[in-house]
């Protein structure tokens, strides 16, 4: 017998054992308890696959897997759930944990999560249960100084709770909408001495960061993105369906994707990632189907205003006759530094929409007076659908399960669905919980999407419609889908452009836009689509190098008239705000570059700034003819426009004049190479990794962010920025980008994947898989997905352990 066959029985061994509820076996470490038990079984890179006889078992084991882990990430947000920042760690910077404890107390998430607890039955909660149970039991056998990561020994270290991760879903849920309103929930106060509490010492700034953050999200200029392909019979050598899943997310923080494997025979086998708190998996694939998420445009709330009676500013007029505001008392502990804690009561205000926001930080009109006040009401407010939502899609035998699993759930929050199966089909559909608006009160929203929508009068209401999963939201059946069999895809663009050959047209503009330019991302990814290989004979291997190929469309189509122009241009200095600068050594740099963003290229630093400060001096070059193309956007051909290089040379010649004085501000030299500016840190190493910012069209996105999600760990220091840039004193520092990169083809004997989690799996720089993925990203190498039995047997660094508790 041969020894992988001989792992394999011997991993089946143990699962028939489990199974029966006999000894464990020889050669599988257990770990004692009782009531809950699962086998958890470590492949090469700490990937874990939970076996189970049962769903809440299969959860146990994913809840231990996952504190063991990544602990402290969830471990952080339960404390932020719960109001308890201001407790444990004082006001913040800001007062920003004033605003989040008293804005998450004004939304109500922790009372909703303990209504819905009390009727959340069947297997969803049967798996919530014993994830639960599996990270407490963790907790317990391990102790709180010995978790692994930043958080190890802390005080406030403790069990969670079902409601606490019911709450936590929500506010996953909210994170498109209300999340980015707390502070400015926190701060509303009505005026006049009788009713106002104490001032809340909140930077209004805050309020008008969170602003920014809704609307770079409705645009799609999130830093979280994506790219989703899905790849069907038509166009595959197999006639199988195919996909590619490249979430842009965060390294670092709460909303960093976990890998791992779920099987409870008879009832799920699913395989993939997803975040911390959500058991099961988000992004992933089973025997037959696979399926991905982009972040989706559009809209998941609206702003109002309502008038005030005379005299009376805690109450509001809604066609002319008044209701009462809703006053809710409500108090956190503060620790103002002195380390025993205070209570800080406040009274939240709410109307039939939600809760009353002051918006005066970012317009002094946009505050609560005596005759008006702003509320908002959220599409995700009520979402409490999540866990159902992701269960029954990961059971689905095709697309059109999946397509049933969400019309029956509604459940997806904010982002884009693409999926392909085993028959090759493939499928899109923006499914986001999106406001319902009557045609009337639509035209007025489109005008100003930002300015409150009058809620003193009813006919502005959402609009009611049957088949929708709550009052007032767009029916599944109404919102953008597609089926095809050659491809659908998503790159963080509206649903328009889901396939070059069929738009999607007619549906409400809250979902997203219709006939306007395309970000040069999405028609990079429809470029890769189209040249990884003819009609027939497209391949997971060609697609997943496709995806890291680190070609960008803006190298591809204007560099080599850059350097065309340069030659043309001589010897002339070029003059950058009346500084003439010699540009010979950049033209040089640009005429040797690869075209590429790989870690070895040399020009791609130069190129990025250089597209940076023309895009600085000329912010809508990408979406029209002017200062880069020469042919501008047109709506009967958006895959491809605009297009070709601008006539006029001098916008990108003076742009590379000023990349090289940037450059020579930091020593460096005109070639110098990627991978000595660009990297990650982990730990105390120093990674160079690949890709580049998105502006340059680039499938394989990597950037940095200050503020990874909502999470209190210490983020990787950025650098400081020069003037116009995102290049900074210590180069591009990496900390978001690329995360769970999956590619998954579908054979006769079943799906056959590869894969890549570039931040590692383990958030413990301790752990020998802190950093392994990463350096395998540096190199742009998919690693093998073990999905089978026999395909995980005969892993080379198989590690079985039985848990229970």
């Amino acid at each position: 017998m041969s020894r992988s066959v001989s792992r394999c029985a011997a991993v089946l061994v143990v699962a028939l054992l489990l199974l029966s509820g006999a000894a464990v076996p020889v050669g599988a470490t257990a770990v004692a308890g009782g009531g809950y038990q699962a086998v958890i079984r470590r492949t090469s890179f700490g990937v874990p696959h939970i076996l189970a006889a049962r769903l809440g078992d299969a959860g146990f084991g994913q809840g231990w897997a996952y504190a063991e882990d990544r602990f402290c990430d969830l471990a952080d947000q339960v404390v932020k759930i719960r109001s308890q920042r201001s407790r444990w760690f004082g006001p913040g910077p800001g007062g920003a944990n004033l605003g989040t404890d008293l804005g998450y107390l004004a939304l109500g998430l922790l009372d909703r999560a303990r209504e819905q607890a009390d009727r959340f039955h069947g297997d969803a909660r049967d798996l919530l249960d014993g994830y639960v149970a599996g990270y407490n039991a963790y907790l317990a056998r391990t102790g709180a100084a010995n978790v692994p990561g930043w958080c190890a020994g802390q005080p406030w270290l403790g069990p969670i709770t079902v409601v606490d991760l019911l709450a936590y879903q929500r506010d996953i849920a909210i994170s498109a909408s209300g999340r980015n309103l707390l502070a400015s929930a926190a701060l509303a106060q009505p005026p006049g001495s009788a009713t106002r509490t104490a001032p809340l010492p909140v930077d209004p700034a805050l309020v008008a960061d969170g602003l920014r953050r809704l609307a770079r999200q409705a645009t799609g200029a999130a830093p979280t993105g994506s790219n989703g392909w899905g790849v069907g019979g038509d166009r595959s050598a197999s006639g199988r369906g195919i996909l590619v899943a490249n979430p842009h997310f965060p390294w670092e923080g709460e909303q960093r994707f976990w890998e791992s494997q779920l099987r409870v025979p008879g009832r799920l086998d699913v395989y993939g990632a997803g975040l911390g708190g959500v058991p099961g998996v988000q992004i992933g694939f089973n025997p037959s189907v696979a399926w991905t998420h982009t972040v989706a445009t559009g809209y998941r709330y609206t702003l109002y205003s309502v008038d005030l009676p005379p005299g009376d500013s805690t109450s509001y007029l809604v066609d002319g006759v008044a209701e009462p505001m809703t006053a809710r008392q409500v108090s956190i502990d503060v620790d103002w530094g002195d380390g025993r804690p205070q209570p800080l009561p406040r009274t939240i205000w709410s109307t039939r929409y939600g809760p009353v926001l002051d918006l005066s930080a970012a317009d002094p009109a946009l505050g609560w007076s005596t005759s008006r006040a702003v509320t908002y009401r959220d599409a995700n407010l009520g979402n409490d659908r999540l866990l159902e939502q992701w269960l029954e899609i990961s059971r689905a035998r095709d697309v059109a399960g999946v397509r049933r699993a969400i019309s029956r759930h509604q459940g997806i929050p904010w982002v884009n669905t693409i999926a392909a199966d085993h028959r090759g089909d493939t499928w899109y559909a923006d499914a986001s919980a999106t406001p319902n608006l009557s045609a009337a009160t639509t035209a007025q929203w489109r005008r100003d999407p930002f300015a409150p929508l009058d809620g003193s009068d009813s006919a502005n209401i959402w609009v009611a419609e049957p088949g929708a999963r709550e009052a007032g939201l767009i029916p599944f059946a109404r919102q953008p889908q597609l089926a095809r069999r050659d491809y659908v895809m998503n790159a963080n663009d509206s649903y328009w452009l889901a396939n070059e050959h069929r738009l999607l047209t007619g549906f409400s503009p809250l979902q997203g836009t219709e006939g306007t330019p395309r970000s040069p991302r999405t028609r990079q990814n429809i470029a890769l689509l189209d040249g990884a290989g003819p009609p027939g004979r497209v391949d997971p291997a060609r697609l997943g190098a496709a995806v890291l190929s680190d070609r960008a469309l803006l190298s591809d189509q204007l560099t080599a008239a850059a350097v065309t122009a340069c030659r043309g241009w001589g010897s002339r200095p070029v003059d950058v705000d009346g500084v003439p600068v010699d540009i010979t050594a950049g033209c040089a740099a640009l005429a040797g570059w690869d075209r590429r963003f790989d870690v070895h290229s040399r020009g791609a630093v130069l190129w990025r700034e250089t597209v940076r400060s023309v895009l600085a001096s000329h912010p809508g070059a990408l979406t029209g003819a002017g200062a880069l193309f020469g042919v501008g956007f047109d709506p009967a051909d958006p895959a491809h426009t605009p297009r070709a290089p601008a006539a006029d040379p001098v916008p990108l010649l003076t742009g590379l004049g000023r990349a090289l004085l940037r450059l020579r501000s930091l020593d460096l030299a005109p070639d110098v190479r990627l991978g000595d500016v660009q990297y990650a840190v982990r730990g105390d190493q120093r990674i160079a990794v690949p890709g580049a910012s998105n502006e340059l069209g680039i499938a394989n996105v990597v950037g940095y962010t200050s503020t990874p999600g909502m999470s209190l760990e210490p983020v990787t220091e950025g650098g400081d920025p020069l003037p116009g840039t995102d290049l900074t004193d210590r180069g591009y520092v990496v900390n978001f980008g690329t995360s769970f990169l999956l590619v998954v083809g579908f054979t006769d004997r079943g799906p056959a994947a590869r894969g890549l989690l570039t931040f590692g799996q383990s958030a413990d720089p301790a752990s020998p898989h802190f950093a392994d993925q990463t350096r395998l990203f540096g190199d742009a190498r998919l690693r093998e997905v073990r999905f089978t039995e026999r395909a995980i047997a005969a892993d080379p660094d198989l590690a079985v352990r039985v848990v229970r508790g």
